[in-house]
């Protein structure tokens, strides 16, 4: 389904002519003359018909320009070198994309990626949150204490409404595009 999302997307912005450019850098010295990648995000048509871009970070900078209209895509360094690296969703919507990859990747510059930015921080929260409490839950169940384990389990129900009505915020803010097509396709609507 996201595939075909995305590919609705570069059909539609195909040749539009708009200039989309990813500036990069990195404080990982160990990645000084690695590759990293541009890499179209959905199914292998969609990363075949648009095309992997590669550059080397240079003095801990990379950077991407491309015309090939707007799309999703993963920066990613080379699986050699991936390891203690977080690979990044960014779209590839005309303007200046600013890109940090590190242990805990970044993105911002432009509407959708920072909208972006916004849902990956809210969900590395809710990720986090999540699994502890998850395990709490677990652990107070098999001690047999089920009325706080319960009482834990509604907390958590409703900290996860909240999260999905904070990215239908974002998805609200945002209107039609890339970046609302990816967060409906996994929250709807």
């Amino acid at each position: 389904m996201i595939a075909g999302i995305i590919a609705a997307g570069v059909v539609s912005c195909s040749g539009s002519g708009e200039e989309y450019v990813v500036k990069g850098s990195t404080s990982q010295e160990r990645l000084e003359g690695q590759y990293v990648f541009l890499v179209p995000y959905g199914s292998n048509n969609i990363e075949d018909s648009i095309g992997v871009d590669s550059t080397v970070v240079k003095n801990g900078k990379f950077e991407f320009r491309g015309r090939k209209g707007e799309f999703l895509a993963r920066v990613t360094m080379h699986r050699k070198v991936r390891f203690g690296t977080q690979d990044l969703l960014i779209i590839t919507e005309p303007g200046e994309i600013a890109v940090v990859i590190d242990s805990v990747s970044s993105g911002k510059g432009t509407r959708q990626n920072d909208a972006l930015q916004m849902w990956k921080e809210l969900k590395e929260n809710r990720d986090r949150v999540h699994w502890n409490q998850t395990q709490h839950i677990n652990y107070l169940r098999e001690q047999g204490d089920t009325v706080y384990a319960n009482s834990l389990a509604d907390s958590l129900s409703n900290f996860n409404r909240h999260y999905v009505d904070q990215i239908h915020g974002i998805m609200s803010m945002l209107g039609s595009g890339t970046a609302y097509d990816l967060l409906k396709q996994r929250y709807g609507e």
